[in-house]
C-alpha cells in the first residue's frame, strides 16, 4: 500500500511537470532579435547521484530544459530524447568519465556544437547541486559549471536562466573570442579562404562583433571582392557608428573606385570623430575640386575650429573665398597668409586685389607703408605697395595725380634699391613705370639691369622689345615722311633725302629685328598663355614690319 502511494505521488509530480504552465519563461520583449547562426546544444543524459534527485533529473530533462532554451533564439536545443538514444548507441556508461575526443565523436554524430554533460545531487531539503561541463565541438574547449537548483519550479527556471544559459553564453564568448582570433592570424598570415570561415563562424555565433566584421570586410577587400567589402564594414559601421579602421577602409574603397561623393562622406565621418584639421582640409579640398563650393568652405571653416592658427587651412580658405569673388571675406585670411608667407607674389597680389574689389585700395596701401617702418628690408612690402601705387596711377581721373603716384612708386624702388642693390624687381619696376611715361631710355636702362640681376625674367624683355618697336615705328614714319618729301624734291635736295630716308628705313628695319629678338628671348622664359599669345601676336606683327623696312 505504502508503495503505491509513492508511485501515486511520483506519477502526480510527473503529470504536473509535463503540463503547460502559464508562468512558464518568456523571451525578454526588450530583446535584440538575434541573426546569427544558432549554437545546436545536446544535453546527455544527466546522471543522478542518488534518489531524491532522479525526480528533478526527470522534469529538468521532460520539461525545464526546453522551457529555459526555448526563450533564448541564439540556441537550438536538440531533442533530448534523441540525443539520449544516440548516447546510448555509443556505449558508455558515464557521461562524468567522457573523455574530449569521446564528447567530440558523440557530438559530431548527433550534429551538436555544445554538448553538456554532468550529474545533478541532493544536497539539503529542497535543493540540488548540478556540476556541469560544457563541451566545444567547434574548438574542443571544455568549461565546467557548477550551480543549485531547488524543487520550485520558478526558482529552478530563474536558476537555469541565470547560472546554465549565462555560463553558456560566457562559454560561446570565449568560443568565438578564439575563433575570431583564428581568423584574424589567418588573415595576417594572407590565407584570405580560411580567414573569411573562421570570421564568418565568428559572425554567426555573435553577430555583433564589429571587429569580426570589419576583418571579414578586410579580407574581401584583399581578395579585390569591393562590394562585398563594402557590405561587411558598412555592417560593422552599423553596430559602431565610430568604428575607425571599417571608415578607413571604406574611404580606400571609394577612392579606389573614384566614388567621390561616398568617399567625401566617409571623410567627413573620420575627421569629425578624430577632430583632425588636417582631414578637415583635405576634405575641403576634394570639395572644390569637385566644384562644391559650399561644402568646401565650410570643411575648410571646421579645420580652422579646430586649429585656428593652421596656416594651410587660412590660406586654402583665402584662396577659396578670392576665387568665388568673396573679396570681403577673402581679405581676413588672405592678410593672415601674407603674414605667414610674405614673399609669395600670388598670395600678395590677391590681397591688393581683394582690397581694390571690396574699395579699401587706402587700407592695402596703408598696410604696406607701416610693414616698410617697422622692417625696412621687407622687399615684398615695398613692391606691393608700388604695386598698388602704379594700379592707383592707371586709374587715376587727371594726368597731375597720376604723376605724383608714380614718383611715389620711383621714390619707393629707389628706396628698395638702396636696402637691397641685387633686387632685379625694383628695377623691373623702375622700367615698366618709365615705359608707362615715355621715358624710354630710363626704361631701357632699368630693364638690362633688371636682366642683369636675374636673366631668366621674361618681363624686361618685353620693355626693351617695346622700346625697341617704339624706336622702329618712329624710323618708319620718318621713312614714310621723308618718301613724301623726297617725291617733290629734285637735284642735290632729292639725293639728300633719299641718303636720309634709306637710313631711316635701315634703322627701323635694324629696331624691328632687334624687338623681334627681344620678344623671343621672352617667350623662352616664360609658360604663362595669356603672355605667349601676346608675344606671338606681337612677333607677327613685327615680321610684317620689318619686311615692309627692307625684309629678311
Amino acid at each position: 500500500m505504502k508503495k503505491m502511494l509513492i508511485f501515486a505521488v511520483l506519477a502526480v509530480l510527473l503529470f504536473s511537470a509535463c503540463t503547460v504552465n502559464n508562468a512558464r519563461p518568456e523571451m525578454d520583449p526588450d530583446a535584440k532579435e538575434f541573426t546569427g547562426t544558432p549554437t545546436k546544444v545536446g544535453i546527455l543524459p544527466i546522471k543522478s547521484m542518488d534518489a531524491n534527485s532522479r525526480n528533478i533529473n526527470k522534469i529538468l530533462t521532460v520539461r525545464d530544459f526546453d522551457y529555459v532554451f526555448a526563450v533564448h533564439p541564439k540556441y537550438d536545443l536538440l531533442d533530448m530524447d534523441f540525443v539520449k538514444n544516440e548516447y546510448k548507441y555509443f556505449g558508455y556508461t558515464d557521461v562524468e568519465d567522457l573523455e574530449p575526443e569521446e564528447l567530440k565523436e558523440i557530438a559530431d554524430d548527433i550534429g551538436a556544437n555544445v554538448l553538456v554533460a554532468g550529474s545533478i545531487s541532493n544536497t539539503s531539503m529542497g535543493t540540488f547541486a548540478m556540476a556541469l561541463k560544457f563541451f566545444s565541438a567547434r574548438t574542443n574547449e571544455i568549461r565546467n559549471a557548477n550551480f543549485s537548483v531547488t524543487n520550485d519550479k520558478y526558482q529552478r527556471w530563474a536558476s537555469l536562466d541565470k547560472n546554465l544559459v549565462t555560463e553558456l553564453d560566457n562559454f560561446i564568448s570565449t568560443e568565438v573570442e578564439k575563433i575570431y582570433n583564428i581568423g584574424t592570424n589567418y588573415y595576417a598570415a594572407g590565407n584570405f579562404a580560411e580567414a573569411e570561415q573562421q570570421l564568418k563562424l565568428a559572425i554567426g555565433l555573435d553577430p555583433e562583433n564589429k571587429e569580426a566584421h570589419y576583418f571579414l570586410g578586410a579580407t574581401k577587400y584583399k581578395s579585390k571582392d569591393l562590394p562585398a567589402a563594402e557590405k561587411h564594414l558598412k555592417d560593422a559601421l552599423a553596430l559602431d557608428p565610430n568604428h575607425l579602421l571599417s571608415l578607413r577602409m571604406l574611404n580606400d574603397i571609394y577612392e579606389s573606385q573614384g566614388n567621390i561623393p561616398k568617399r567625401l562622406e566617409v571623410m567627413e565621418r573620420i575627421a569629425e570623430i578624430n577632430n583632425d584639421e588636417e582631414l578637415w582640409l583635405a576634405t575641403g579640398n576634394l570639395y572644390a575640386e569637385n566644384m562644391n563650393t559650399a561644402k568646401a568652405e565650410a570643411s575648410l571653416r571646421k579645420a580652422l575650429s579646430l586649429k585656428p592658427d593652421y596656416i594651410h587651412a587660412v590660406t586654402r580658405l583665402a584662396f577659396l573665398l578670392y576665387d568665388n569673388h568673396k573679396f570681403g571675406d577673402a581679405i581676413e585670411y588672405l592678410e593672415r597668409a601674407y603674414d605667414e608667407y610674405p614673399e609669395n607674389d600670388i598670395i600678395s597680389k590677391r590681397l591688393a586685389t581683394a582690397y581694390q574689389r571690396s574699395g579699401r585700395m587706402e587700407d592695402a596701401i596703408a598696410r604696406y607703408e607701416g610693414l616698410i617702418k617697422s622692417n625696412p628690408s621687407d622687399a615684398r612690402a615695398y613692391l606691393n605697395v608700388v604695386s598698388l601705387y602704379r594700379q592707383q596711377a592707371a586709374e587715376a581721373a587727371n594726368t597731375e595725380l597720376a604723376d605724383e603716384l608714380n614718383t611715389k612708386a620711383i621714390s619707393t624702388m629707389n628706396a628698395l634699391k638702396a636696402v637691397d642693390a641685387n633686387n632685379p624687381m625694383s628695377y623691373l619696376n623702375l622700367a615698366s613705370i618709365y615705359l608707362a611715361q615715355g621715358k624710354n631710355a630710363e626704361a631701357e636702362t632699368n630693364a638690362s639691369l633688371s636682366i642683369q640681376k636675374d636673366p631668366s625674367l621674361y618681363l624686361p624683355y618685353i620693355i626693351l622689345a617695346t622700346v625697341n618697336q617704339t624706336k622702329g615705328t618712329n624710323d618708319y614714319n620718318r621713312f614714310v615722311d621723308l618718301e613724301k618729301r623726297g617725291e617733290k624734291a629734285v637735284g642735290k635736295e632729292a639725293n639728300r633725302l633719299k641718303a636720309e630716308r634709306e637710313a631711316a628705313k635701315a634703322s627701323a628695319n635694324a629696331n624691328f629685328r632687334k624687338a623681334q629678338e627681344q620678344l623671343n628671348a621672352a617667350r623662352l622664359r616664360t609658360n604663362d598663355a595669356e603672355a605667349l599669345s601676346d608675344i606671338s601676336t606681337r612677333i607677327s606683327r613685327l615680321t610684317t614690319l620689318i619686311g615692309q623696312t627692307g625684309a629678311y
